[in-house]
Formats: C-alpha cells, structure tokens, sequence
C-alpha cells in the first residue's frame, strides 16, 4: 500500500505542483502602464547582469513576453523595460556608471537548454549613463518623450545572428 501511495504521489501531486508555478503574463490585457507590469516575474531567470570595469551590462531574453512588444509603441514599452531592468537589477555594489542593455529573443536551445547564439533576434541595443537617466525620483516618461532623447544610444533592431 505504501508503495502504491509513493507512485501515485508522484504521478499526480508532483506534475500538480510543478503547473502551480508561475509564468510570465504573455499579453498584458488592457491600457500600457509601466508602473503595473510584474516586471519581476518577466526578468527572472531570464536576465544576465555582468559587472564590468567600465560599465554594466544587461542581456534579457524576452522571448516569453515578446508578444508586448510586437505593438505600434514598441519603442515606448522596451524604453519602459530597459528602464525597470537597470532600476530594479542594478548591483548595489557596482561603480560603473555607464549602463549597457541588450534585449534579444532566443528562438532556439540546445539539448542542454542553452540559448542557441546563431539564432538570437537582436531588438534593441541602448547605452546611458545611469546618473542622468535615474537621477530623478520620477522616471522617464515614454508616452510623451522619445527613447532617443532620454538614452546616449536606443537602436532598434530586428536581426537573427548567422
């Protein structure tokens, strides 16, 4: 009887389990409002933050979410992202100023469930410096400013690596 338990335990409750887990809200229903996306369910375990000398870069895949920014405002909402990125995943221990933020969309994994480089779309490539764009306690508003004025550098691109 116990081992009739353990292999029910195993079929039933465990798979029950691993779908209670959270994802990424794929379409955001409703209005744009940057304050109100779960940016933290949407970074997490899919941002790579690396401490360099001379700046500090960013690389999200945002592939689980891609279909957010596949809109007529796509510039706005991927300024919003870089924006919440660098605001809530910023080392505290970090010297660098200078901010780098790469934003792609990983198409295909290998077999060991590694990002496949020569598939990665490239979106948007942005620079800053982290003390003109985060010195106010208000944060930059993208409905009414253009990414290009905030940022040094807010290329958007749509390339696949080959």
């Amino acid at each position: 009887m116990k081992k009739w338990f353990s292999i029910l335990f195993f079929l039933v409750i465990v798979p029950v389990m691993a779908d209670s887990t959270p994802t990424p809200t794929p379409l955001l229903p409703g209005k744009w409002i940057a304050a109100k996306v779960p940016w933290d369910l949407w970074f997490k375990n899919n941002v790579k933050v690396t401490d360099k000398t001379d700046h500090v870069h960013f690389f999200w895949n945002a592939n689980d979410v891609k279909v957010n920014f596949e809109v007529k405002d796509k510039d706005a909402r991927l300024a919003d992202a870089v924006i919440y990125m660098v605001k809530d995943l910023f080392p505290a221990d970090s010297k660098p100023d200078l901010v780098k933020v790469d934003i792609v969309y990983v198409l295909e994994r290998d077999e060991y469930g590694n990002p496949k480089y020569d598939t990665l779309q490239h979106v948007l490539h942005a620079e800053f410096l982290r003390s003109k764009v985060l010195a106010d306690k208000t944060l930059p508003d993208f409905t009414v400013k253009k990414p290009e004025i905030v940022f040094d550098e807010f290329q958007i691109l749509n390339s696949v690596n080959k």
